[in-house]
């Protein structure tokens, strides 16, 4: 009975060491920080929603275009944006920054502030582009897809109808020869 009491006492004293010794990142959330938009690439003028989703409560900023936005104390952050005019393809980055406390030490007075970025691309296409890929041709019945032309077409008809002939021909031959010791 006493061995027992014994092995009951070294694991109450290994578990109390193991969570004196744990290290510290367990103390500490996992942050993390998604940005999301409905549209990224879109046309001079048209309007785009971003969404900013934090796994922590922190103030949430998103910038696009030299545009700030801000939200206190939040997990998840929606907001729109505007594109400008350009005259050529655009590549203006979404910004995401999440400002969030961090657990002080016993010698702070005050919590540290750190922070969490995530950056996407949002594009922005001219007006013009709209107009100018598509074609003007009003000639034409149906697009060109690629397929063959009418003198490859009526190559490969003639070699079809010259095969076709051949075989004929040949099977014509043949019954025509007698094979030996066959009797009709």
């Amino acid at each position: 009975m006493k061995k027992y009491g014994y092995v009951v006492l070294a694991a109450i004293a290994a578990v109390l060491v193991s969570m004196g010794f744990s290290s510290a990142a367990q103390a500490y959330p996992d942050v993390r920080l998604d940005l999301t938009v409905n549209h990224q690439v879109l046309y001079s003028g048209e309007s785009f929603t971003a969404t900013g989703v934090s796994t922590v409560e922190c103030s949430l900023n998103l910038e696009w275009n030299k545009v700030v936005r801000t939200s206190e104390r939040t997990t998840r952050f929606v907001t729109s944006y505007v594109a400008p005019q350009v005259t050529k393809i655009t590549k203006i980055p979404l910004t995401g920054v999440c400002r969030y406390a961090t657990p002080s030490g016993a010698k702070a007075s005050a919590p540290a502030v750190s922070t969490v970025q995530r950056r996407i691309t949002v594009t922005v296409l001219p007006r013009a582009n709209a107009a100018a890929t598509t074609p003007v041709d009003n000639s034409a019945d149906l697009p060109g897809t690629g397929g063959p032309n009418r003198i490859v077409l009526l190559s490969g008809l003639v070699l079809l109808l010259a095969g076709a002939t051949a075989v004929t021909v040949a099977r014509r031959r043949a019954e025509e020869v007698e094979l030996p010791g066959q009797t009709a």
